[in-house]
């Protein structure tokens, strides 16, 4: 049945107002970090920069002391030197968090799956079963933990706790996936002479290209954005991600917005383009099982 008139209308108007909703803060945002601190405080709000200029973007990425030559209101706001270290913090945990969960990922969705062992299926529970516990019930419990290791503040903490916070949804989104995945192949290669390790590798792998660039998204979007964790289990620069640092720029009496709107561009530029660029495989992940 073809779509009436209003029909079309009305689901124009739905993802406008959707769209809208989504870039609009981004927008904002973008526009805000072309502004002069002296320009963003004016009342009535001016939505559109005056004199655009990237002084504040080259202070983030050049890691000065000044904001790019703009008076400074704030020590909080004006020292820009952390955020090249918080970006490069960042990207190193999630690159190795997402390594680390897609192995345990793969390896567990596949056997969990393919795979007859006794304690297999309450074994697979149990990992989900994880998921449902709230992040900030074990808080208390990871920090005296961690402490007891010496791992607060350490990179090598950061990610034992990421991994062990994505692998379980990992693991089930790969097990679905597996699920979805025809058999005859790998079976062939069995028949053929092939161990269990030599079809998994020739055979298999190769059929879960898009499942491993989908997790890979989902895992990199899931740790880049992690707040609460290093918040609580980082306190120096070292080890600081970018999504801490950010709001260290926020001042005790005033904030410099255009730097602070600059520093969360620059942020979301990286998941940005990897959910752009995976967004098909993402939705084939998702899809899986459904």
């Amino acid at each position: 049945m073809k779509p009436t008139r209003l029909a079309l209308t009305v689901r124009g108007v739905g993802i406008a107002l959707l769209v809208a909703w989504s870039l609009g803060p981004i927008l904002v945002g973008l526009t805000t970090s072309l502004e002069t601190q002296k320009e963003s405080q004016q009342v009535p709000v001016h939505w559109v920069p005056s004199d655009p200029n990237t002084d504040y973007y080259s202070a983030l990425l050049g890691g000065d002391e000044t904001n790019g030559g703009q008076a400074a209101t704030s020590d909080a706001a004006s020292d820009a030197t952390e955020f090249p270290r918080a970006l490069l913090n960042t990207t190193l945990l999630t690159v190795v968090t997402t390594a680390v969960v897609l192995v345990v990922a793969v390896l567990a969705g596949y056997g969990f799956s393919r795979l007859e062992f006794r304690g297999g299926r309450p074994l697979l529970w149990t990992v989900l079963a994880t998921m449902i516990i709230p992040l900030f019930t074990l808080v208390v419990a990871l920090y005296r933990l961690l402490a007891e290791f010496d791992l607060i503040d350490t990179f090598l903490g950061l990610v034992l706790v990421y991994v062990s916070a994505t692998a379980p949804l990992a693991i089930w989104l790969f097990y679905n996936y597996v699920r979805e995945l025809p058999t005859e192949p790998e079976e062939a290669a069995l028949i053929d002479g092939c161990t269990r390790l030599q079809a998994f590798r020739r055979v298999v792998l190769p059929q879960m290209t898009s499942g491993i660039a989908a997790l890979t998204a989902i895992v990199m979007l899931a740790v880049w954005g992690q707040f609460l964790i290093p918040l609580l289990l980082t306190s120096t620069q070292e080890t600081k991600p970018v999504t801490v640092v950010i709001t260290e720029f926020i001042g005790k009496y005033t904030t410099n917005y255009p730097l602070l709107t600059a520093a969360g561009i620059l942020a979301i530029i990286p998941p940005a383009i990897v959910a752009l660029v995976l967004n098909r495989h993402i939705r084939g992940m998702l899809s899986a099982g459904g």
